[in-house]
């Protein structure tokens, strides 16, 4: 599953690239910067003081340099290591080889055990047009659980089914249909691609109605697919020797084959890949198994889904245990290089008092948690009250490009971070203006309107808080304020059905239960929406009630009595 992104700013979501890798290279044989031995002591020296000098800067900055280089920074900080000196050889995939068949066993066994209504096994008899609705299927469910759990994606995937059978079904479709299928997923990113996938294979006869069966063209040509996924299609659907490797099949390999490097640093991939195609290409060549491949790398899939956990992993009913390196290295270290050095590899920190790693789960290399920007954005729920209970609320709609494309969402407006309630309230109101037909002074002189509250929403890469206000625009007329032609978005008044079944994000539903009570609630009874009807634009000071009361044409004065000490009783 290769992740891809934009880097376009919308209003309230930037896509950040999850690939930023590091090519560290550990130092080999524990030499120092010049060449010559580091020599280990067990005394403690106090280091001298040195005076900050242009030379000493100059220093400084080189040898900060060289460690950004090899990624020093950028991994764990390096204190005692694990002694596992290897050669590249050790990372060498015959030790899996040998077990192949095991693992294919397991998988028959355990391949209807989760119920996936696309996980069909092979059949050679088919027509290349009964393979290419297989492809369909299969690509429909690889889209949808990029991001999401098994369980979630099995209705949602027999509900898209239905509703767009086939391939020919889905390229007729509009984006807000898609959108709506999707809803509840999440990502609409990966249902666009989907759309636009499909659009693509029908419009151009090359591709004679189905998904290409070739792993290269199907990532380069269609839409959303990039490696993995074109593998799994083909290898799968249409029975094609080609490899894959998603997030289980990463973590699997580098603890079958104890490869400890950064995750997404261009060589560690690359070495995976190399794995995965050398491992497809020793399976057995049997005629009558032309779906093998399809099944090894549902197998590899399975196996680090459910056994291979990133957190928990089962060893012991692991059918690769005798083969995994990392499972050996519980009782032994790599055995003695005969070559170079491994390259790949960085130090483990040493976490125990042996020589050994305290666990499997020391692979893969953990990565350097990345900090999320912190953003601020207002959010203005705007409702219109008309004639005999009319009710209108404004939405625009996001960008046709970027995350979370062609959603509707109130006017939201980014304001800087720590604003105040009364100025992120100004710049919505600004905004607005930009939108409907209403002036300035016309939005100043409304009455009714109220900062609900702050509420944060964490996306993977932001730590978003808006900052959500209500606001009610009255009027005898029939109808709202009309939306100017000259609006940045597209913008439109629903009515409460058209909001209960517009495409938003989570978040949006988040914002509206602050105001309503929940999504798809127009409460006027509400906690919020009532404070809102009594508060008006100016700030009253509240006046403290007098302690006093007429009662029979006569003043009574309430005299505070101060509260007199409770005297503890001891226990007897």
């Amino acid at each position: 599953m290769r992740a891809s992104s934009s880097h376009s700013r919308s209003p309230s979501i930037i896509s950040i690239p999850d690939s930023d890798g590091s090519d560290y290279v550990p130092i080999p044989n524990n030499k120092g910067d010049d060449g010559s031995p580091i020599k280990k002591t067990s005394v403690k020296r106090k280091r001298s003081s040195i005076a900050p000098t242009r030379k000493n800067d100059i220093r400084s900055k080189a040898k900060a340099d060289i460690d950004d280089d090899i990624g020093l920074a950028d991994i764990e900080d390096i204190g005692p290591i694990i002694r596992r000196d290897h050669d590249q050889l050790y990372h060498k995939v015959d030790e899996i080889v040998k077990v192949q068949e095991d693992l294919l066993t397991w998988f028959e066994n355990c391949r209807e055990k989760r119920g996936m209504p696309w996980r069909k096994k092979y059949n050679p008899e088919l027509s290349m047009d009964q393979k290419g609705q297989r492809a369909y299927e299969i690509w429909v469910s690889e889209v949808m659980l990029q991001q999401t759990q098994v369980n979630t994606v099995i209705a949602y995937w027999e509900r898209w089914i239905e509703k767009w059978p086939t391939i020919t079904d889905l390229a007729k479709a509009d984006v807000e249909e898609v959108n709506a299928m999707w809803r509840g997923l999440g990502y609409y990113r990966r249902a666009r691609s989907l759309l636009a996938g499909a659009k693509t294979v029908m419009s151009k006869t090359k591709y004679q109605g189905r998904l290409p069966d070739d792993p290269i063209i199907l990532e380069k040509e269609i839409d959303g697919v990039g490696r993995y996924t074109a593998g799994a299609i083909c290898s799968i659907a249409y029975g094609i020797r080609t490899p894959i490797v998603d997030g289980n099949i990463h973590r699997l390999f580098t603890r079958l084959l104890a490869l400890h490097a950064p995750q997404t640093a261009p060589s560690t991939i690359k070495s995976l890949w190399t794995s995965a195609e050398e491992l497809v290409g020793r399976l057995p060549k049997d005629k009558e198994r032309k779906g093998i491949t399809g099944d090894w790398n549902q197998a590899l899939m399975e196996l680090g889904s459910q056994v291979c956990k990133p957190l928990s992993p089962d060893c012991q009913v692991c059918p690769l245990k005798s083969s995994c390196k990392a499972y050996a290295e519980l009782s032994s270290s790599p055995p003695k290089p005969s070559e170079r050095l491994c390259t790949l590899c960085a130090p483990i920190p040493l976490s125990t008092s042996t020589e050994k790693i305290p666990s499997v789960t020391i692979f893969p290399m953990r990565k350097e948690k990345k900090t999320s920007r912190v953003e601020d954005e207002s959010v203005l729920v705007l409702e219109w009250k008309g004639e005999e209970g009319k009710r209108r609320w404004l939405f625009v709609k996001r960008p046709e490009k970027g995350l979370l494309a062609g959603l509707f969402e109130p006017p939201t407006t980014p304001v800087p971070t720590s604003s105040k309630p009364k100025d992120c309230l100004q710049a919505s109101l600004k905004s607005l203006t930009e939108y409907i037909k209403v002036t300035a002074r016309e939005l100043a002189e409304v009455k009714t309107y109220n900062h609900i509250s702050s509420i944060p929403h964490i996306f993977s890469h932001i730590n978003m808080t808006y900052h959500v206000h209500h606001f009610i625009l009255s009027s005898t007329i029939s109808d709202p304020p009309e939306i100017l032609s000259t609006s940045p978005r597209v913008a439109i008044w629903m009515d409460d059905n058209q909001v209960e079944h517009a495409n938003v994000g989570t978040g949006v539903k988040k914002v509206w239960a602050e105001v309503y009570g929940s999504w798809g609630s127009f409460d006027e009874n509400h906690e919020s929406f009532a404070e809102a009807k009594t508060k008006t634009a100016s700030k009253k000071i509240k006046e403290k009630k007098p302690l006093e009361e007429v009662k029979n044409g006569k003043v009574v004065k309430k005299i505070m009595m101060p509260m007199m000490p409770v005297k503890k009783i001891k226990e007897m």
